[in-house]
């Protein structure tokens, strides 16, 4: 695939340079399901690594997409520093959401077949040593009781770590489901798979986060009309849904509080505090967003000018939308942070060129069976759905995403090269 080229040969640094690079890797893997630091960390010193070690001509002639998702990155910093939010957004920019660069990385990562195989073992590690954490969390702090309250996390947050666990049920699914790659698997190398996905669902049901587990259903079900041995594998998923929906305690009945939700007076109820007040901050933060459409409050600068705007409506608008599930710095969706951080041009940039990816890249997903196109195009459409409820385009879940739209760009260029030749 065009996804870049290195400036000289992977193979052809010195045996401590390579053992080092291929260290950094294992521990930036591992990191991405327990540590925030390891994130940073390892992950930083990727990022600048491969700045230096790309060939960055070949790689943009080859893959002219390559530059355009890097673009996301400098256009938010520009349109960051010309919104009212001014330098102190921009910078806001640069020092936390620097994760569209990841794909320079990712890239090498991706060529690199030692590297890879490394890194997913090493991820594999990373979500086991989750897994027990969130056993011990489980009867530490839940004393083994699972009802409609319980929701156990591990080294993340809820909601990230119902994310994380999406993703992988995903793309442990596009493994599983993708004959030719599975045939190359030892036996116990497939029971690891196996086991893996199930404790991926089980923990994912355990963490009970209802955008997460809708989001993985989505995901699967895309993968499931794909092809055959995926078909196969939905109606297993399926079953797997139904029973944990119905025989799970509250699983069934926080799906449900999902579409308990009314309107009364204009003030929006629902059996789940959570929902009222998530879909009261959407109500609001569009009307606000008029106020600042063309080129948003800025990134990460929108809780002052949120107030104001908020003040300027009155007490009796107070009363009625802002409660104590409101939030001033969130907007609770990928889509409306977009739009009223960064404005209606920005808005319209990056969810156009993920647009274009993903409808240039639905031919390949259908016909083509390359392992590639079906787990990049399957966790987009994964995350997509989760964006809905999340603000993750901004933060740690992006080391999904963005590396993703750099897999379905490669496969685009590469079968468009390959028409050329025919």
């Amino acid at each position: 695939m065009f996804l870049s080229q290195p400036k000289s040969p992977l193979g052809s640094e010195s045996k401590f340079v390579r053992q080092l690079w291929l260290a950094l890797w294992a521990l930036f893997a591992v990191s991405l399901f327990v540590s925030k630091s390891g994130i940073s960390i390892f992950g930083t010193v990727l990022l600048l690594w491969s700045v230096f070690k790309i060939d960055w001509k070949k790689s943009i002639q080859q893959n002219p997409w390559f530059l355009v998702i890097l673009s996301i990155f400098p256009l938010a910093i520009l349109v960051s520093w010309v919104s009212i939010g001014g330098a102190e957004a921009a910078s806001k920019v640069f020092s936390s959401w620097a994760w569209p660069l990841y794909i320079i990385p990712f890239s090498l990562l991706f060529q690199d077949k030692k590297a890879f195989k490394l890194f997913c073992w090493s991820l594999a590690v990373g979500l086991v040593v989750s897994f027990a954490n969130s056993i011990f969390i489980f009867g530490n702090q839940w004393n083994w009781t699972f009802n409609s309250a319980t929701r156990v996390a591990s080294f993340w947050d809820i909601s990230r770590w119902g994310y994380f666990l999406s993703c992988t049920s995903v793309a442990l699914f596009a493994l599983l489901g993708h004959e030719q790659t599975i045939a190359k698997f030892e036996k116990i190398e497939k029971i690891a798979v196996y086991l893996m996905l199930g404790l991926s669902l089980a923990f994912l049901v355990l963490a009970n986060t209802r955008g997460p587990w809708l989001a993985v259903i989505v995901g699967i079900f895309a993968l499931g009309i794909s092809g055959k041995r995926y078909l196969k594998l939905l109606c297993g998923f399926l079953v797997f849904v139904v029973l944990s929906t119905l025989a799970v305690p509250g699983t069934l009945d926080r799906l449900q509080s999902s579409f308990s939700a009314k309107t009364e007076n204009g003030v929006v109820t629902s059996k789940d505090a959570s929902n009222a007040g998530r879909l009261h901050m959407w109500q609001v933060n569009l009307q606000f967003a008029k106020e600042h459409l063309f080129l948003g409050t800025g990134f990460e600068s929108v809780e002052a000018p949120l107030r104001a705007f908020i003040d300027q409506q009155g007490v009796e608008y107070r009363e009625k939308y802002v409660d104590p599930e409101f939030s001033f710095n969130d907007q609770h969706s990928s889509y409306l942070q977009m739009l009223v951080q960064m404005g209606v041009f920005y808005f319209a940039f990056i969810w156009g060129v993920v647009a274009i990816l993903m409808i240039m890249s639905i031919p390949d997903f259908f016909r083509n069976q390359d392992i590639w196109v079906k787990t990049a195009f399957s966790l987009v459409v994964t995350q997509l759905f989760m964006f809905i409820f999340y603000s993750s385009i901004s933060s740690f879940e992006g080391l999904w995403f963005y590396p993703m739209l750099l897999v379905l760009s490669a496969v685009i260029m590469q079968h468009k090269a390959k028409r050329k030749m025919a």
